[in-house]
This record gives C-alpha cells, sequence and structure tokens, in this order.
C-alpha cells in the first residue's frame, strides 16, 4: 500500500514550513500559532480532496505531567490504558477504508509512554500502515527509563519519536540516550527552538456559540482526528470531554453526532465530508487554542483553566 502522492507532497511541504520555523528560531511563539492556524485552514477546506493527514490513537488517558488547561483533559482522567485487541481492529478497518493512505498515526496521551505494551502498539501501527509515519507524542519525562528494548523497537519500526520539550527536564541526557542506540528524534510543535508555553482551551458550558465559527476558528478541528473504539472525530474533545464531566460534574454534552462510525461508513470519502465539517460539540467551544496565557505552567485543576 503506497500514500497518494498528493499526500505525500501535503507532508512534504509541511515538512519544510517546520524545518524553517525551526531555523529562525520562532518555536512556540505566536508567529508558529498564527501559521497552526494556517495549516487548520488548508486541512478543513482541503483534506477532503486529498486525504486522511493523520489519526491520534491514545494510549493512555491519564498523564505523569498535570499542564494547564489541558486539551485532552489528562490532569482530570482516572487511570487508564488502551485496549490492544480494540486498537488492532480499528486500525485494521482504518487501513482497508484508506488502503494505508494516512500521512500521519500519532500515538498519543495522557502521556503514551505509561502504557506497559506499547511496544506491541507500535508494532500494530507499522505493520497496518507500513508507509505512513508513526510518532510518539510524548513530554519525554519517562524516556531515561526505557529499557535498551524499547529503543531497539523504535528504530525497527521506524518510530519517529516527538517529545515536547518542557522545562525542567534533562534534554541534553536524553539526547545522549538516544544517540546510544543511534537513534535521532524532533520535537514536537517547535519546542525545540523555544520555551515551551502554554495555551488556553476554553469552553462555553451554555453551548450558545455559532458552531461554524467555532469550527473555523478552531485550531484542532480537522487537525486532532481522534480513533477510539471504533469512531473517528474531528477534534480530541470529543472522545475526551467525559473526563471533564466526571472531574467538574458537568454535562457538556457529547453524542453519536460528534463522530463517524468507521465500520457504517461506507468509505473514505464519507469520513473526509463527515470530518470537514463542523459538529454539534462545536457549540460548547470559544475558538479553542488561540489563546497564549504565557511560559508553562502547571494546571491547578479549576474550572477556570478551561471555561
Amino acid at each position: 500500500m503506497k500514500t497518494s502522492l498528493k499526500t505525500r507532497l501535503w507532508l512534504a511541504i509541511e515538512k519544510k514550513a517546520k524545518e524553517a520555523i525551526n531555523f529562525f528560531g520562532v518555536g512556540n511563539t505566536r508567529f508558529s500559532l498564527l501559521l497552526a492556524r494556517i495549516n487548520s485552514y488548508l486541512k478543513k477546506h482541503f483534506q477532503r480532496n486529498v486525504s486522511l493527514q493523520s489519526v491520534d490513537v491514545h494510549l493512555a488517558e491519564h498523564c505523569n505531567l498535570g499542564c494547564f488547561s489541558c486539551n485532552h483533559f489528562s490532569p482530570l482522567a482516572e487511570e487508564e490504558f488502551a485496549d490492544l485487541n480494540i486498537t488492532t481492529r480499528d486500525l485494521r478497518r482504518l487501513s482497508e477504508l484508506t488502503k494505508g493512505n494516512v500521512g500521519i498515526i500519532y500515538l498519543v496521551g495522557g502521556e503514551p509512554l505509561l502504557h506497559p505494551n506499547i511496544i506491541l502498539f507500535m508494532q500494530v501501527a507499522r505493520e497496518l500502515f507500513p508507509d505512513s509515519d508513526v510518532h510518539i507524542i510524548t513530554n519525554g519525562l519517562l524516556l531515561l527509563q526505557q529499557k535498551p528494548e524499547f529503543w531497539e523497537a523504535c528504530k525497527k519500526y521506524n518510530i519517529i519519536m516527538t517529545p515536547t520539550k518542557y522545562p525542567g527536564v534533562d534534554w541534553d541526557k536524553i539526547e545522549k540516550r538516544a544517540d546510544e542506540f543511534g537513534y535521532k528524534f524532533t520535537y514536537f510543535d517547535f519546542s525545540g527552538t523555544s520555551e515551551k508555553v502554554s495555551r488556553r482551551f476554553a469552553l462555553d458550558l451554555t453551548g450558545s456559540q455559532d458552531m461554524k465559527k467555532s469550527y473555523e476558528n478552531c485550531c484542532m478541528a480537522c487537525c486532532s482526528i481522534g480513533l477510539s473504539d471504533g469512531r473517528l472525530s474531528t477534534c480530541s474533545f470529543v472522545f475526551n470531554m467525559r473526563h471533564f464531566n466526571k472531574y467538574f460534574k458537568q454535562n457538556v454534552p457529547v453524542t453519536s453526532a460528534d463522530s463517524i462510525d468507521i465500520y457504517k461508513a461506507k468509505d473514505i470519502q464519507e469520513i473526509l465530508d463527515f470530518l470537514g465539517n463542523p459538529i454539534p460539540l462545536c457549540r460548547y467551544c470559544k475558538s479553542i487554542g488561540t489563546e497564549i496565557v504565557g511560559e508553562w505552567r502547571a494546571t491547578k485543576r479549576e474550572l477556570s483553566e478551561w471555561t
């Protein structure tokens, strides 16, 4: 199964843009956020004519680092790991629908390195998507604790390690450790060239937002496509809102209309059309991710962080 020419061209342009951003050292500035919004706009309006650019597969709902206003609500989540059988089933179906034509498979969390069987997920993702990039998005705190077989599996399955460069972590030591296994990695969100910042992902608990405007202004919609238990969503809020609701005793509604069943969809075009449009949950979002609140900060798990 070969990734389509359109997908490879799209990813090549995106890669060059990121290299340019890193070269000029603008990192997590408002400029990089502007570029992220441009990328989001292009995916919303042109993805249906290209292919499925990326999919997020959550390996753990919880995290070992509590970030302010986390868009996955990981600081609020109880310990929960992905089921390998369910994930394998869903990725196999997605591979059938796309003929393996997905640009990037992201293994995410929470913190994915918390999963005791992460190597098996790496293997499954690579076997079902042999021509796709497979990334692990991690905060990096557990990288120095990984055993040799982990690094060897990263090389064997051609996994791209993409940590976010959080402050207070010995990244030089981590890079040296990776070098011992002949492994190189890149930093997520251009954080290799500047300090990590915190952004605010705000909800409107009344559901009074214009769903179309919310969708158009959102930096996650159509860019943070989630896969969970046989369904795809246009953003990570759909499958993670349950953590917010439970922790704060809220009732932000998430229904079947907010995601699409990959086993009932007749083809990939039906899925792309769904992902390229607003969903009912958009009424509860305030153009999320566009407000930078300063340098990285830890969560206090207060409702005001997300409202």
